[in-house]
């Protein structure tokens, strides 16, 4: 009994010392090194368990690591919700056991199966189990919260490979290094140290991959360098961050001041600039764009004078037979003040903009402060025209920019400029690292579809990122104006064309895998 005892500490140690790796590795530490041995500890546990306590295993270890990335689910409940700290507590525990938990449960399921056969499939087959359940996260659950891979964000080489794979790729790479790690750790153990046992042939295809990997995204970097040519073709933009703690901007009576402080920002910033296009955040102004058509009259007051067209944030609201709907929508005004067009927000978050489940609401909803949003139906590329070209701008709205498919789409419909317009005080309320990690996700969707990204944000960072991930002119100022130059492209990557054709083959290899080597798996269980 004292023995299982020991050996549960020990456990739970080794996970939660995993779990530390994995959140260094991670925005706003990014010690990345870190990541390539985050799953390490969790491949150790799971070596003498049997597939029932290799599931507990894998939930307890997406617990540890989700409350580690994503502590600010936590302080964002306390923050806009009124509730106590106790609910709080309870709601962040709610929301890795039911979006994260339940899929690296299964992954250590698998992983333990294969690891009992002791056969080298388990070289290819774990590292495609943990790929399979962050994208089976992704598409299920929704929530793909700084997946392994985007720990390597600021490493130019290494993520130019997520054109053809997208960030599952570099997910399956660190997999397959914390797994060798595990099997390189438990050959030299003491006391009888052995290198005889290391894993060598793993260990040379994790480093010709790596080398391979390496060099492509040397290639691709020099590629982009010899191509890029800030031609006429060239979109200046100016963007905007408010003041994203100011909840006035819902308030009717202050509709007019908000308006006129953006406005006075805009003006002051973008000062003999000539901006082709100017952008605000996400709800930069609270009153429904297409209801008021007095302060829209000053935004094309505002546009005609600065001859430049808006892209920004507002509620919209609509009347049909079935009711009122609200929707969190993103609005291109031409110089003038004419609405060119309208995306409304189509992932939307649980609790914060609509009920899950039909669970009861958190907020109160009223046409003043909409809670309740209705998701939009379809993606929305933007067209208008610059002095010099006609451009095209793929528009996602905060949290959307997490989903790679639907970043993919708008690329694949012609999209030449991604923008993301995000209001990132929800995640600022528990510090820094939420904001830093959404802005480490982005980084990736411009690699992906080889797109430059505009990205405007209240208490965020905002800036530009080039199709190799490379940002610049970053700020987390609440207030102020930056100005860049992006140059629309139009190819299309192999991630654009043919989407998670990666993941999908990891997770078909991982389920085979287990069900092809190990036919004894029903005596394993007991």
């Amino acid at each position: 009994m004292l023995f299982t005892r020991q050996s549960h500490i020990r456990d739970v140690l080794l996970l939660a010392l995993g779990a530390g790796l994995y959140t260094l590795a991670a925005p706003p530490y990014e010690w990345s090194g870190a990541a390539w041995l985050a799953l390490t500890p969790f491949y150790l546990v799971l070596h003498d368990k049997t597939p029932k306590s290799a599931f507990w295993v894998g939930v307890v270890f997406g617990l540890l690591f989700s409350a580690g990335l994503a502590s600010w689910v936590y302080f964002s409940i306390a923050t806009f919700f009124p509730v106590s700290p106790v609910v709080a507590v309870l709601g962040a525990l709610f929301v890795y056991l039911v979006f994260v938990s339940p899929y690296t449960g299964l992954v250590a399921v698998g992983s333990c199966l294969l690891m009992r056969q002791g056969s080298g499939l388990r070289w290819i087959g774990i590292p495609a189990l943990w790929v399979s359940g962050e994208f089976a996260r992704a598409l299920f659950s929704g929530f793909a919260w700084e997946l392994l891979g985007y720990t390597q964000y600021r490493q130019l080489p290494l993520i130019q490979i997520t054109d053809v794979t997208g960030v599952y790729g570099l997910s399956c790479l660190l997999a397959l290094s914390g797994y060798i790690g595990a099997e390189c750790l438990r050959a030299v153990r003491f006391p009888h140290p052995s290198l005889r046992g290391l894993p060598w042939p793993a260990l040379s295809v994790l480093t010709l991959g790596i080398l391979l990997i390496w060099l492509y995204g040397i290639q691709r970097l020099d590629s982009y360098k010899r191509v890029a040519n800030p031609a006429a073709s060239s979109l200046k933009v100016a963007v905007v961050q408010g003041d994203g703690t100011d909840e006035r901007r819902w308030q009717p009576a202050h509709y007019a001041s908000t308006l006129l402080r953006y406005a006075q920002a805009t003006r002051q910033g973008v000062r003999h600039a000539h901006p082709d296009l100017i952008v605000w955040p996400e709800f930069a102004v609270g009153f429904y764009l297409n209801k008021n058509h007095m302060l829209r009259s000053q935004l094309g007051w505002l546009t005609r004078s600065l001859r430049a067209p808006l892209l920004l944030g507002a509620p919209r609201r609509e009347h049909t037979p079935a009711g009122q709907h609200y929707y969190n929508s993103a609005y291109l005004l031409a110089p003038g003040g004419q609405i060119l067009g309208v995306y409304d927000k189509m992932q939307l978050l649980p609790f914060a903009e609509y009920r899950p489940w039909g669970l009861p609401a958190l907020l109160p909803h009223n046409t003043t402060y909409p809670s309740q949003f209705t998701a939009g139906e379809q993606t929305q590329v933007f067209d208008f025209s610059s002095a010099s070209a006609s451009h095209r701008l793929g528009v996602m709205i905060c949290y959307e920019v997490t989903s790679p498919s639907l970043v993919r789409r708008l690329a694949e419909e012609g999209a030449q400029v991604l923008v993301n317009i995000s209001n990132d005080g929800w995640l600022a309320a528990g510090g820094l690292a939420a904001p830093a990690q959404h802005f480490s996700m982005a980084v990736i969707r411009a690699v992906e579809n080889r797109r430059p990204l505009v990205r405007a944000t209240t208490s965020g960072i905002s800036g530009f990122v080039d199709p190799t991930g490379r940002p610049s002119r970053l700020s987390v100022q609440e207030q102020g104006v930056l100005l860049g130059t992006v140059t629309p492209r139009q190819e299309l990557s192999v991630y654009t064309q043919y989407g998670d054709w990666f993941a999908w083959l990891c997770m078909g290899v991982g389920v085979l895998s287990c069900v092809w080597r190990v036919g004894g798996w029903r005596q394993a269980w007991h």
